[in-house]
This record gives structure tokens, sequence and C-alpha cells, in this order.
């Protein structure tokens, strides 16, 4: 099987060295080689220097350009890969970010082996603190559950595995890649685009994850805007998909689920709150139009106290997918205050839990959308 390894950088020089290496064992060892590309957005840090004197074992190939795809952005990286792997006639594109450091040899074979056997598209399944992720865990994850009634719980991971035949399916259509696609949108692009396209999609447990987590309050806002607002626009794509789906089903998963505690990610609560309450101001006319009267009142009092339930926070959301679908907003830049709150709210929750009970809590959160699907169905329909 001829498997292309895809690695999107920017500046990444002091991270991106020990993933070539780890992927190019990995090729080596499972695959008898294979090429490794990297995809820079122009790092000024000699990113793409390190890559090409990474030694690797012999067959495996390395490669790295700078994408040309002119919307700076992860998915424009992600997308030349995609057409350098179909030039290269890859049967299989393993994509990890450049700054991880729990990558290990045997993650080539997690993500690629499943494309042998006839899967199309496999997400990545770890083990993360409790903070990690936000936007995962308060809305990439409990949106495409309910939605799509997919229990994938890494929607947006990063890493993943794709076939040929989805190569063919992420670039029939380039202009999707004008949007935030091209930017943080790519990762909920790439799975819901499996999923509503009925591909074979698995799971592959890889244990922790341990990279340069970002804290959610001082630099998660622009990629909020981009995975949700991606998110709304595949919601009207496939409303056709989604609005008979009433339960989630398990995904197939490889591997058993690790259980542990790993590293901590700090999480800056009093500059969420604050950010949380500044850009309300900022942003209460245009979400005086965006939410329902009912949702709206829920917001200001849970901004009181941050406590701000799981049904409330569904109906955020549904209602910002419907003002997106009716054009009452282009982009979900209003909502980043009650991502905010929500995200505070869950740091003021999980305080004295282990990662492993605030788990629980994610999964019930996915559950409890679905209930309220109902409210985003009379809304969206109507």
């Amino acid at each position: 099987m001829r498997v292309v390894v895809g690695i999107p950088s920017y500046n990444n020089a002091d991270t991106i060295g020990f993933v070539v290496k780890q992927a190019a064992e990995g090729l080596k060892k499972y695959f008898g080689g294979g090429i490794i590309v990297n995809a820079d957005g122009g790092s000024t840090d000699g990113t793409r220097d390190v890559v090409l004197s990474t030694k690797v074992p012999d067959g495996v190939e390395v490669y790295s350009f700078v994408y040309k795809w002119p919307i700076p952005g992860k998915g424009s990286a992600m997308k030349e890969i995609m057409e350098f792997a179909r030039e290269k006639d890859a049967d299989a594109v393993v994509f990890v970010d450049s700054d991880l450091r729990s990558i290990t040899p045997e993650w080539i074979y997690k993500f690629a082996k499943p494309i042998e056997q006839g899967y199309d598209f496999v997400a990545p399944l770890y083990l993360r603190h409790k903070w990690d992720g936000t936007i995962t865990n308060n809305i990439a994850y409990p949106m495409t559950a309910s939605l799509y009634g997919f229990d994938i719980r890494q929607p947006i991971g990063g890493d993943f595995g794709i076939s040929a035949e989805m190569i063919s399916i992420y670039l029939e259509d380039e202009e999707v890649w004008r949007t935030d696609v091209a930017r943080f949108g790519v990762d909920i692009f790439l799975t819901t685009t499996a999923i509503a396209n009925k591909r074979k999609v698995i799971q592959v447990s890889l244990g922790m994850k341990i990279h340069n987590p970002k804290d959610p309050a001082a630099s998660l806002g622009p990629m909020f805007n981009q995975v949700v607002g991606t998110l709304f626009m595949l919601m009207k794509k496939y409303e056709e998909v989604w609005k008979d789906v009433k339960e989630i089903r398990p995904v197939e998963t490889w591997g058993e689920e690790v259980k542990g505690e790993p590293e901590e990610v700090k999480v800056t609560l009093e500059l969420l709150k604050q950010k949380s309450k500044e850009l309300f101001e900022k942003e209460k006319d245009i979400l005086r139009k965006i939410l329902s009267e009912e949702t709206f009142s829920g917001v200001v009092k849970a901004l009181e106290s941050f406590e701000f339930s799981d049904e409330l926070w569904a109906r955020v959301l549904f209602d910002g997918a419907v003002a997106y679908k009716n054009g009452v907003i282009k982009n979900a830049e209003p909502l980043i205050p009650l991502y905010f709150a929500k995200t505070a709210d869950f740091v003021i929750k999980t305080m004295d839990m282990t990662t492993m009970e605030a788990e629980r809590l994610i999964r019930e959160r996915a559950r409890t959308f679905l209930k309220e699907k109902d409210y985003l169905i009379e809304r969206w329909f109507t």
C-alpha cells in the first residue's frame, strides 16, 4: 500500500523534526517505506530546513513545499497535500499535526491500516486533558454527534487517515476551499463530508495527545469563528442528511481507550469571564437578532453567574445556525463571547474533577443536544 504522510506547518521548527522522524519510522516499519510531505505556510523559523534535514530510513522520501493556494491556513496546506498525494497515486493519506509531542510510529499504522481494510475515513481517539480541546468538547463533538448521529469523539482532532476515494470527494468542489475550510474549518469539513457521503468511518485509539495547546481565552477566538462557521455552512449543505437523525450510534473503534491523567492544560478563567462580558456588550444587538427571546434572556442570566446549562448552550448554537442559514449573520463571530462563557462554566464545574470524570459530562452534553434537536428542526424548517 502506498502511504503519504502529510504535515501542514507554520513556524513549527521546534517540534516538526520529531514528527517527521516518528512518521518515517512508522512508514518503514509497517509499510516498507512511503512518502512524507510537508506543506508550509511560509515559516520564518526554518521549519522546512528541519523537515528536509531530518534523517529518515531508506525507502522513505521526504518533500517540503510552500503551498500556493492564496488563502493562508491549515486547510490550504492540506488541500495541496491531497493534490500531491493524488499525483503520487497514494492509496492512503495520513495527516498529522506539526506540533505533536506524543506521536509514535504506531500512529501511522493505526491511521493507514484501516484504509487498506476498506475504510475511507479514520478519526483519532485520544485521551486529552479536560481543558484541552474546548471547541471540540463544547461544539464540534456534541453538534456532530447530535446532527449526524455518529459518536465521533474528535471530529476536529487534527490527525486523520483518508482513502484515495475521499481525496476525490474533498477536492471535487474548488469553491469550498475559498471559505474557512482553507483555514481551521478544514477538520470539521473532512469529518462531516465523510459522514454525509456515507463513507465507511472508524476511530483509532492513540493514547494521550500531547501537543502545544492553546489557552482558549487568549488565542481561540478566530479558530472558533472558522470551525463554527464551517459547521453552519455544512448544515445548510447537508440538511437532508441530518434532519431525520434521531439517535447517536457508536462508531467502530480500533483499540482500547486509554485511561489516565494527561499533562495539565492551563486556562485563564478570569480572562475568559472578562472577555465574555466585554465581547457580549459589543455583540449584544446582533445577538438579540440571532437568539430567540427566551434564549437571549437565558444567556443574560448565565453571564451573571457563569452557570451555563447544556440545554441553553445547545439552543444558542442552534439559533446561531438558523441565523447563518437565513443570512442574519455571515460568520459565527458574534457567538464568541458565549463560547467563552460556556468554557468558563465547564472549567468551574470540572475544577476538582479528573479528566475521566469530566469526560462523562462531555459525553452527556452530546445526548442533551440530541434531546434539544426538535427545537432546531422547528426553527430551521419554518
